[in-house]
């Protein structure tokens, strides 16, 4: 895919027609759209990884901290502090992985069907959980 095309349309043309306030309505193909969400999940799972392996050299370096500073010195233990406190805040990742975990919550409740009063609950059970994950990746 070279380039995402965004198609323009009037919500009173699509099937079914789009309740919008808009005079028009920025589309793009389902073909689009699905590669891009694989090249994005495909990014994040190699951002997940990457932020494991950060987290062992900050295991490896916090348990070896006197050893470290021997060899670098204060202001090499500072860098290094500073970098491994930059890793932990990875608001985005932490979103998307929280949207991702959501929406296979929401997966596995759509399985159970409907009609019935343990069906009716577990739905109910996952779309409160999945709120929660969103809800805790914001904050």
């Amino acid at each position: 895919m070279q380039e995402v095309k965004i198609y323009t349309a009037s919500p009173s043309d699509l099937s079914p027609p789009v309740q919008s306030e808009s005079f028009c309505v920025d589309m793009v193909l389902a073909s689009d759209y699905a590669e891009l969400e694989e090249k994005f999940m495909a990014l994040a799972v190699e951002n997940e990884l990457a932020r494991k392996a950060v987290q062992a050299f900050c295991d490896v370096v916090g348990d070896n901290i006197e050893v470290i500073s021997e060899e670098v010195g204060r202001d090499g233990v500072l860098v290094i502090l500073e970098a491994m406190k930059a890793t932990g805040n990875m608001p985005a990742t932490d979103a998307f992985l929280a949207e991702v975990r959501a929406q296979g919550v929401e997966m596995f409740s759509e399985k159970f069907g409907g009609g019935t009063q343990l069906s009716d609950m577990v739905k109910e059970v996952a779309a409160d959980f999945s709120a929660k994950l969103r809800k805790g990746a914001a904050q």
